[in-house]
């Protein structure tokens, strides 16, 4: 099964993405390895994927072990979104990418705005055109109001 993973540099989506893959699946893992938490920790878990010549470039395709592909793209890019589901066609998509931290989002709203929303948005709206067998949608990140 062709299984894509949002957030994959993030903790959960790194440890899903290492189980799939044991499982036989064949996995895409997408993530914008921002700079909220050590983007260096994020690179350690995609070389430990595969991932060993990541340089930051924006939108760029990086093919790790047996099975896995990692985009280096932001949810808040549509065309971007859109070229990956057209290209790729996953048969799954387990979206667990968000900006995390209730005190930052305070602070910095439109950023939670950009990918907790706008980026959940452009998810669905590629599964919209692309339609996937299952999407698993885990977390917005953080829960607000009292």
């Amino acid at each position: 099964m062709k299984i894509l993973v949002t957030g994959a540099a993030g903790f959960i989506g790194y440890h899903l993405c290492s189980k799939l893959l044991s499982e036989g699946h064949e996995v895409i893992g997408l993530d914008n390895v921002n700079d909220y938490y050590s983007p260096a920790l994020k690179v350690s878990r995609l070389k430990e994927l595969g991932i060993m010549d990541f340089d930051f470039q924006v939108e760029k395709i990086y093919e790790g072990q047996e099975g896995f592909t990692f985009y280096y793209l932001d949810l808040v890019d549509a065309e971007g979104i859109l070229t990956l589901f057209s290209s790729t066609r996953p048969d799954v998509v387990i979206h667990l990418a968000a900006q995390a931290g209730v005190r930052a989002s305070i602070t910095h709203p439109q950023s939670f705005i950009d990918s907790n929303i706008q980026g959940l948005f452009n998810v669905l709206e590629a599964i919209r055109r692309y339609p996937v067998q299952h999407f698993l949608y885990a977390s917005s990140s953080s829960v607000y109001g009292s």
